[in-house]
Formats: C-alpha cells, structure tokens, sequence
C-alpha cells in the first residue's frame, strides 16, 4: 500500500527540477507516467520464493490525492491510465457518516468480465444481473435527486418513489459499513448476495404491489424493512436461515398489503 502517490510524484518533481531535467505537464518529469506504471505492474499472480514454490497473489493499493480532488491533474491521470480498479473516496460520504466513503457512480473495476464465471461457479448464476440492476437503480436515483430537489418528492411517480427507497436501502443497508461491529466488520460475498438479493425482492414485489393499487405508504412503511436494514448484523453461520426467514415475512407482508387494497 502507498500513501500517498501524489506526495511522492511531488518529491518526484522536487528532484527531477533540481537535476535540470526536461520538465512535462505541471513540472512533473515526463517520465512520471512509467515509474507509476513500474509500481502498480508489479501486482499480480506471483510464485513466492522458497523450495515449495506457492502461488499467490499480490495487491498494489495506491491513495492518489489531488489538490481540489481535481482529477484531470498529472499524478491522477496517469495512475488511471494504468490501474484497473478505481475507489473515489468522497469527503461529503465521510460526513453523512457514510462508510466506507467510496462513491458508487465515480468507482469502478474493469475486471467484471474476468470474474464473471468466478461468481457465476462460487456465488450464484445471476449474481452479476443482481448487481447490473443495483448500479442501475443508484444511477437513477441520482437522475431523480435534482427533480426532488427543484419541486420535491411528492412529484416523482409511484414507481419511481419505490426505485429511491430501493436505492436508499441498497446505500445504507447494503453499502455502509460498520468496521467496529464484530459481525459487519467481515462479509463474505455469499452474504452479500443474499442481502442484495433481497433488497431487489422488496422492490420487485414493491412494483407489483403498485400494479395493484396498494397505497405507497404502506409498502415504504412496512415493518419487514427494519429486518432487512439490520440483515448486515446476522452471523454468516446463520445467514441463509435468516435471510429466508425475512424473505417469507417479506412476501407475506406484501400479500396482505395487496389483499387489503382489494377490500
């Protein structure tokens, strides 16, 4: 792990000024780009040293922070080019007491593709769709947030209300963290599944409750939703039991909200 990238590239620069060497964009030396590229190439499938020549893998971790958080600057840009992964901490996270402060939108990896038979084999079959309709729920909340903002949450339609209390779950029951508690402070990604899954469950059942004509109300109100808020705090040892059990009481709240808007 190297913290920080961006105060080492300005020792870089430092140095490459006194030497009298060619500077390049914003004084750094233009060969910043490769020295960066030198660090974050060495991570990958390694075979360690030793008669018994295990196998393992190596993890290059770099924090970049640039004046302003721009991201158009030198040090950012160049390290973009090379890594694969990128997390965009954001202050404002940090300050709702969001954590981990990453944000959803500005991040991404690029190795979707090459673990997509991983999870497909180790976890399950759609959990690559599960995650495709979380982002694209996330995005469309934030489409809808300015409208929200300019004339407020009464004027979004009943379907698209549904998508941002599915989003806000899917932020603060799915995406926050908890470091310090003893359960949510490790998840395995079997858990992260059925969480998720059953997060996009209500909002599936949600849209066919509406079809039905059961009061908004009713279906952002259930009680069900505190289960699955604190589903983060189930033991893995338990985890699938839990789940299901939420899944039922979650169905079967839906099934007397829509037998109720009948009467």
């Amino acid at each position: 792990m190297a913290d920080s990238t961006s105060r080492w590239a300005e020792a870089l620069r430092e140095m490459s000024g006194r030497l009298e060497e060619m500077p390049g964009e914003e004084g750094y030396p233009a060969y910043l780009p490769s020295r960066l590229a030198e660090f974050y190439e060495r991570a990958g499938r390694v075979i360690c040293l030793g008669t018994d020549k295990r196998k393992a893998s190596l993890t290059a971790i770099g924090a970049v922070s640039p004046p302003g958080g721009d991201l158009s600057e030198p040090v950012a840009q160049a390290t973009l080019r090379v890594v694969r992964v990128f997390w965009a901490l954001v202050a404002e996270l940090a300050y709702q007491r969001h954590f981990p402060a990453i944000h959803w939108l500005r991040s991404y990896s690029l190795y979707l593709d090459d673990l997509r038979e991983y999870f497909a084999d180790k976890v399950a079959p759609e959990w690559m769709e599960l995650r495709g309709e979380a982002m694209a729920l996330l995005q469309k909340e934030d489409e809808l947030r300015e409208t929200v903002r300019l004339v407020g949450l009464d004027a979004l339609s009943y379907q698209d209300r549904i998508s941002m209390e599915a989003a806000r779950s899917i932020r603060e029951d799915f995406l926050q963290q908890v470091a310090f508690h003893e359960t949510d402070t490790y998840t395995t990604i079997r858990k992260q599944y059925l969480m998720l899954k059953l997060i996009l469950e209500y909002y599936h059942l949600s849209l066919k409750a509406l079809k039905r004509d059961v009061p908004i109300d009713d279906l952002i109100s259930l009680s069900v939703r505190e289960d699955i808020a604190k589903a983060k705090y189930l033991p893995e040892e338990r985890i699938d039991e839990e789940i299901g059990k939420i899944s039922q009481r979650l169905k079967a709240e839906m099934d007397k909200s829509m037998e109720g808007s009948k009467v």
